[in-house]
């Protein structure tokens, strides 16, 4: 039975570590995590080169990270024209098995992206999904550069990869979710507590009810066509006094 030597297993083991701690600028900007992704690819996975494709939203642009201008090129132009192993991946969230790209179906189903690939010497492509949650936003490609097919554990550690990026994302996605929550409970409550002040403030002034008071700050804010939040902030300014009939 083969063994891991203990470099390669502290490769392995940075390369989590590093994925897990990458940072996340913007869902639709993963820059860091990408670079990680790729680079780490391409440290780990032999002498196939390795791009990152990440598409979150089909009415924005992908994004790409990888090693060499030709070969991000040849990426980005995939990108535009949905074409390829990594848009195939993405599209799908299936992996792309290994594929020659002299064969039928490279030249069939990626006509533009085979041709270029083999003009820059590659001859083997696959491509693994980028799963978030359950959604499917992108993908590992990985270029072999002859005929030899991709070996299994080589594809599986592949995919090990992108599902950790993926795990990343989700975590980053999920705490943007629940910090745009916290942050719409917070107005919900300061409002809140805005107009009750406002409510106190018109009762004492004018000697009415506080459910009074509320019904001449709504009417105002109907008839004005204003937020109730702001009519009542400057009530408790003192910035806008509401007569009583």
């Amino acid at each position: 039975m083969s063994t891991v030597s203990p470099s390669r297993q502290q490769q392995l083991a940075q390369a989590f570590v590093d994925l897990a701690a990458s940072p996340v600028t913007a869902p639709s900007d993963p820059t860091g995590l990408l670079a990680a992704l790729a680079a780490h690819g391409t440290k780990l996975l032999g002498d196939c080169a390795v791009v990152v494709l990440y598409a979150p939203d089909d009415s924005c642009g992908a994004e790409v990270a990888g090693t060499g201008q030709d070969l991000l090129h040849l990426a980005r132009s995939a990108a535009t024209w949905g074409e390829g192993p990594g848009s195939e991946a993405r599209r799908t969230g299936f992996p792309v098995a290994d594929t020659p790209l002299d064969s039928d179906r490279a030249r069939r189903d990626w006509p533009r992206y085979t041709a270029r690939a083999v003009e820059l010497g590659y001859g083997r492509v696959a491509a693994l999904p980028l799963h978030v949650g359950g959604d499917t936003l992108g993908a590992l490609v990985l270029l072999g550069p002859g005929s030899t097919p991709l070996p299994h554990e080589l594809l599986t550690l592949a995919q090990a990869l992108a599902d950790a990026a993926g795990w990343t994302l989700e975590r980053e996605r999920r705490l943007r979710e629940t910090q745009a929550l916290a942050d719409q409970l917070g107005q919900a409550l300061n409002s809140r507590i805005v107009i009750e002040q406002a409510k106190g403030t018109l009762s004492a002034r004018h000697s009415i009810t506080v459910d009074e008071a509320f019904r001449v700050l709504r009417s105002h804010a109907r008839s004005h066509r204003r937020r109730l939040t702001e009519v009542a902030r400057e009530v408790v300014e003192r910035t806008l006094d509401l007569g009583v009939d």
